[in-house]
């Protein structure tokens, strides 16, 4: 049986189950001061090798989309599921101005190609340029950004898809109380490799 649902304020991480990478992302402010917040809404938004674009969903107030719109650059860091207690550490409401990979005990790593720096401990980084700016309602911003550059752990382009995943252990969200902060997370299990059955051409 099928049961259909009313919709609520954070729809994506409470009544339906759609599990997120979470990413880190870092900005700037036009004064250089760094700062870095989780997201789960971050999705790829063109797959087009001449022109890779992301899409990053944020709250309009939030010091990440001030930043975006101010310098028009960052960077989706992608973090494994033992930087769970860290990445929960960057989501804390800090005054505007704070370090949060700081904060967090992290480590910053200067990035390729723009000035928000990437994250060490994390497995993955995509730079983005600003675009376009969407935004859906009053209280979200959308930002579709150009991809200037991508890296990886050497350690995981040596192996194969399947243990590349495995090594990166990437930390998922599917759901989270915005009232105290408090997200569910969960990490890899198993994997399989499939293709449907060939049929013939009629």
């Amino acid at each position: 049986m099928k049961t259909e649902v009313t919709l609520d304020f954070m729809w994506h991480l409470g009544q339906v189950v759609i599990p997120f990478p979470v990413t880190i992302v870092t900005t700037v402010d036009v004064q250089g001061r760094i700062n870095a917040a989780p997201f789960g809404l971050v999705l790829p938004f063109s797959s087009d090798a001449q022109k890779p674009q992301m899409l990053l969903c944020s709250a309009s107030f939030w010091h990440t989309s001030r930043n975006i719109e101010a310098t028009g650059e960052f960077v989706f860091n992608y973090a494994p599921y033992t930087l769970i207690e860290k990445v929960a550490q960057t989501g804390l409401m800090y005054s505007e101005g704070v370090n949060e990979i700081e904060k967090a005990g992290l480590t910053a790593l200067p990035a390729c190609s723009v000035q928000p720096p990437r994250i060490e401990e994390c497995y993955q980084h995509i730079e983005c340029r600003l675009n376009q700016v969407i935004r859906p309602s009053d209280m979200q911003t959308n930002f579709i950004g150009d991809v200037v550059s991508v890296s990886i752990n050497e350690e995981l382009l040596e192996k194969g898809r399947e243990q590349r995943l495995k090594a990166a252990d990437p930390l998922l969200l599917f759901g989270v109380d915005v009232t105290v902060l408090k997200g569910n997370y969960a990490r890899l299990g198993e994997t399989t490799e499939y293709a449907p059955p060939k049929t013939a051409v009629e």
